[in-house]
């Protein structure tokens, strides 16, 4: 059932990314009849007087910064406007637009200094009337400057368009989708602030709230131009913001996946691509290709990262593995406009997965930790029985009277069982050595209550590789003395079988005379239990009656 509703829940965001993906083509189609305009440039001191001025042409991609300029492009209409025409100017310029020699609209003050010129705003819309545009023959021209253009940025101009003002779409209908991912990737972030800061700090969740954090915040640098139109001297600034922002997620999501895959040597890896995206920004002049070259090179480590990890069947790779793969492909998709689209689409896909997982990891840990108390409090309510604690009470009393000296050491035993049983029921696995001095205590225990010398003899080698739950060897022995009535000196067997990665230990308890019993498997249901939860399918436990012995066998995993 888990597998089928993640499967589900996959398949949901893969819908949803998809529409995403969708959602801003509708409103495209319209007639943008200025694409590829040709202009001729003039004096600008007279740029309006007929025929005035030397006369070369000129395309708006060679607007260069610190300069002014007179354009002029003749267009022609084919039949009459049945509709009012918006014009549609993109570029880092301060403009006045004349049609037929008449100004017609302005943005900013174009001059020929910098301090003659009023910044223009980088985006300009200005609404031409169904008579201004009438069949036939008309004069484009444009009076410009860049004076506060910064030659940092290489591409002044952006757009030149005519088109139905029906045809247009509106700013927030096509930047839509990307805020609503950046709000709901903020209340993810809050999410896990709030988790971070009243239930657990955790250094995985930390890096995928500063994602989060990240990730929305350049989706709202990107839409502010087209949200709340700027001067276009402040296009530097925005452009340096997300460089800025890009080379934070680009070092933010190979982090997140070392950290998830826990994979060794964070900092060399951390440091190497870190200096990588360094390379980008000085090897590439283009703001827009620096991003685009530290996004490859963060999709690139990613999906290193969760390829290595995969090997190591680390939980959580394969999905982290394809999501990385399935970026790059959107990434390398023709066609798509990836500032605006590929990058909130791409975001969508890698950060709801991401969220999918640690959401599940949360609540699996929870679980985790709550069946962990249940079987502490088991173990120890197990331990502690009132029937035990009796007998010792009565057994002290009597050592106090008889022999001092075995009272004290059988009250040393007593606590030294009880401060290990209280250490080691907070833990899931203990070392094989700290289980056998538990259980040597407890035979010092017994050998003092019933004046008999209860030895466990160990065959084999142990190391710190060996891990298994607490007391589950302990309750091995417990049982014995349960079922059993021993009336002479008894040695119990632990033989150790190591192999490369699994070890089999196997607890020999002789047989003697029948003791009555009426416990319901208590013990039993704790060995299986316990060895569930630390080792799921990878554990095995078997009791049988053999040569006059109880033969209790434990296969576990054993660490590399």
């Amino acid at each position: 059932m888990p597998a089928r509703r993640s499967k589900e829940t996959m398949r949901r965001i893969l819908i949803a990314c998809c529409l995403l993906l969708l959602l801003p083509l509708p409103g495209m189609a319209g007639a943008a009849w200025f694409d590829g305009l040709r202009f001729i440039q003039r004096d600008f001191s007279r740029c309006t007087e007929a025929g005035a001025g030397a006369q070369r042409n000129f395309t708006l991609a060679q607007l260069a910064p610190k300069r002014s300029y007179c354009l002029l492009a003749p267009f022609d209409m084919a039949q009459q406007a049945t509709e009012p025409h918006v014009l549609q100017l993109s570029a880092l310029a301060a403009t006045e637009v004349f049609l037929d020699g008449v100004l017609v609209g302005s943005n900013g003050i174009p001059a020929d200094t910098a301090a003659g010129e009023r910044e223009g705003l980088i985006d300009y819309r200005l609404t031409l009337t169904p008579q201004q545009l009438a069949a036939g023959r008309h004069t484009l021209t444009l009076k410009m400057s860049t004076w506060h253009a910064s030659p940092q940025v290489h591409m002044l101009f952006h757009e030149l368009s005519l088109q139905p003002q029906s045809s247009l779409r509106s700013a927030a209908l096509s930047n839509l989708p990307a805020m609503l991912l950046a709000g709901a990737l903020a209340l993810a972030a809050l999410l896990f602030a709030g988790l971070i800061a009243f239930y657990q700090r955790n250094a995985t969740w930390c890096v995928f709230l500063l994602l989060c954090l990240t990730a929305s915040s350049l989706l709202l640098v990107e839409a502010w131009r087209d949200l709340a139109n700027y001067a276009y001297g402040w296009h530097l600034l925005r452009l340096w913001c997300v460089t800025a922002l890009s080379a934070a997620f680009a070092l933010l999501l190979p982090a997140y996946f070392l950290l998830a895959s826990g994979v060794r040597r964070l900092l060399p890896v951390m440091g190497a691509l870190a200096l990588a995206l360094l390379a980008a920004v000085l090897a590439v002049p283009w703001f827009d290709g620096r991003a685009a070259l530290m996004f490859v090179i963060a999709l690139l480590a990613s999906t290193g990262i969760n390829l290595l990890a995969w090997r190591r069947r680390r939980d959580g790779a394969p999905a982290g593995l394809a999501v990385s793969l399935l970026s790059i492909g959107v990434f390398l998709l023709p066609g798509i406009d990836f500032a605006r689209t590929g990058f909130a689409l791409v975001v969508c896909l890698l950060l709801s997965t991401i969220l999918v997982q640690l959401l599940r990891r949360f609540v699996r840990e929870r679980d985790r930790a709550a069946l962990a108390t249940r079987f502490e409090n088991q173990l120890l309510r197990k331990s502690l029985q009132p029937h035990f604690l009796m007998n010792a009470l009565s057994l002290i009393g009597e050592l106090v009277h008889q022999s001092p000296v075995r009272a004290e050491s059988y009250i040393e035993a007593l606590g030294r069982e009880f401060r290990m049983l209280g250490e080691y029921a907070r833990r899931p696995t203990i070392a094989l050595d700290d289980e056998l001095a538990l259980c040597r205590n407890y035979l010092e225990i017994m050998s003092t209550r019933y004046q008999q010398r209860f030895t466990l003899d160990v065959q084999g080698t142990t190391s710190a590789a060996m891990m298994l739950p607490p007391a589950i060897l302990l309750t091995s022995l417990e049982n014995a003395f349960s079922h059993n009535r021993y009336g002479r000196d008894v040695a119990f067997t632990l033989d150790i079988d190591a192999q490369q990665h699994r070890i089999c230990l196997r607890l020999s308890a002789p047989q003697a005379q029948a003791r009555a019993h009426h416990g319901g498997g208590t013990g039993l249901d704790y060995i299986r239990q316990s060895l569930a939860e630390a080792f799921g399918a990878r554990a095995a436990y078997t009791t049988e009656h053999r040569d006059g012995a109880w033969l209790s066998t434990f296969a576990l995993p054993c660490a590399s």
